[in-house]
């Protein structure tokens, strides 16, 4: 079924010349006289992909329609057509949640181009919101991401939240690992959140900073002072990069784990402590234990719930979703001023070809830099990072679509294909790889009209 595009237009004949224009790129048009007409379709349900409306109408004006739509249907863009005088204002309604402006008299080829790439991002973000809503897991606080794996993670989150066991999350640097930390904590009910670096504190201060001690307990503890084990009484303590605890400290964490109690250097009784302990690491703590640079005993201890991070090579299909987070992050943060407003196709496909070895914040790091950079209003391919421009698998099939100007879709159809030729036509391993359950990649192959005999991939093919 074609995409539906809503024309808000009060003048007969443009709005006709609209539908004529669309209707010849293979859009189905619904035309609407004014914003109180497209308003009252909308409520009532009229499907509809994208709305291009104008700005100057008798009744409702376009800024009023924008933002009872973004109320109605936050997925959907809106795109808005002025006359030269009122530019000002046009930016102004991007500023506010418009995806572009077009000036009269409308150019048709840079009408079609801006009206398929806000049809693409919509439909990224119809899917990312249908995939989290199959999944039946909504994402915490702070979290981007529709792949299977963090739908699988958000699952988990949502069902260890409240228990009272240790949690032990394991993954990569730059995952994500303190925000499923924060994402556990609030769902447990509990007070407050205490964060501790293992790896920040000198290991002569660690015992101190983490059991407290009493007054005169060593040189310079001139009072007593509360551990931070014992500020999270009552709540979460996250001890962070727990593999670098000293051998030496192990058995006293052991001992707070088993008995809720805590002795402070220079104590001679414990302090009862109600606490739920949450630790991270990026170490393989099952080879530390082998290696005897960490107790047996306490590993399983912490073991009790495991929560895996997956690094972001494992799910390309977050990439799209992250890269566009962070560049809205850093619209807010320079509001507005100088920021592009979107990734252009090339780029965005530079991103996904990226194997991100710093994960979630080498991603942020790098769509800042580039925002920061660009002078553009789309983030381009030649404002990314070098390494990112020559990194990547696909990268060299992605600098050679690039140089096509292909839109997002045709850019990510051949990513699909490549994938698919790099797992030997498995369907699964393929899916695996891309982030994707198989039902929607075999939609996908569908859309882009792989079936075809002679593609990889093609016909039934290896499941």
């Amino acid at each position: 079924m074609a995409e539906q595009v809503m024309v808000v237009e009060d003048d007969r004949e443009l709005r006709e010349l609209l539908v004529d224009l669309l209707g010849e790129a293979g859009y189905e048009s619904v035309p609407m006289p004014g914003a109180d007409a497209a308003l009252q379709a909308i409520e009532a349900g009229l499907p509809c992909d994208l709305v291009l409306t104008d700005l100057l109408m008798p009744g409702i004006r376009g800024e009023v329609l924008l933002e009872r739509l973004r109320d109605l249907r936050p997925e959907l863009n809106v795109i808005v057509m002025t006359a030269f005088g009122s530019i000002g204002s046009a930016i102004e309604l991007v500023k506010a949640g418009a995806y572009d402006y077009l000036t009269k008299p409308l150019d048709s080829d840079v009408l079609l181009g801006t009206t398929r790439r806000a049809l693409e991002e919509s439909r990224l973000r119809r899917e990312a919101a249908q995939a989290t809503r199959a999944a039946g897991a909504e994402p915490p606080a702070g979290f981007v991401g529709a792949s299977k794996p963090m739908q699988r993670l958000f699952q988990l989150v949502a069902r260890v939240g409240a228990a009272r066991q240790p949690v032990l999350i394991t993954g990569e640097s730059g995952t994500g690992k303190e925000l499923v930390a924060r994402a556990l904590h609030a769902r447990s009910g509990r007070g407050a959140f205490v964060a501790v670096n293992c790896g920040a504190i000198p290991e002569n201060l660690l015992e101190s900073e983490l059991f407290g001690h009493e007054r005169g307990a060593f040189t310079g503890a001139d009072r007593a002072k509360e551990g931070l084990i014992e500020a999270a009484d009552g709540g979460s303590l996250f001890l962070d990069e727990i593999g670098e605890l000293p051998l030496a400290l192990q058995p006293k964490l052991l001992h707070a784990l088993e008995h809720a109690d805590v002795r402070r250097v220079g104590a001679t009784q414990p302090r009862a402590v109600d606490v739920r302990f949450i630790l991270a690491t990026n170490r393989d703590l099952e080879a530390e234990v082998e290696s005897g640079r960490f107790r047996e005993d306490l590993f399983w201890r912490l073991n009790v719930i495991h929560l895996h991070v997956p690094p972001l090579r494992e799910r390309p299909a977050d990439i799209p979703l992250l890269a566009e987070h962070f560049l809205e992050a850093a619209r807010r943060e320079a509001a507005g001023a100088g920021v592009p407003e979107a990734i252009a196709a090339p780029a965005m496909a530079l991103l996904t070809a990226y194997p991100w070895p710093g994960n979630v914040r080498e991603l942020r790091n790098a769509i800042h830099s580039a925002a920061a950079m660009s002078s553009a209003r789309e983030l381009r391919a030649e404002d990314l990072p070098p390494r990112i421009r020559s990194g990547g698998e696909a990268a060299s099939l992605v600098a050679g679509a690039s140089q096509q100007q292909l839109s997002l879709h045709e850019l990510e159809r051949l990513y699909v294909l490549e994938i698919l030729r790099q797992s030997g036509g498995n369907k699964s391993r393929a899916a695996d790889t891309l982030g994707l359950d198989r039902k929607t990649l075999y939609r996908k192959l569908q859309e882009y009209r792989l079936a075809s005999p002679g593609l990889p991939g093609s016909g039934e093919g290896t499941a």
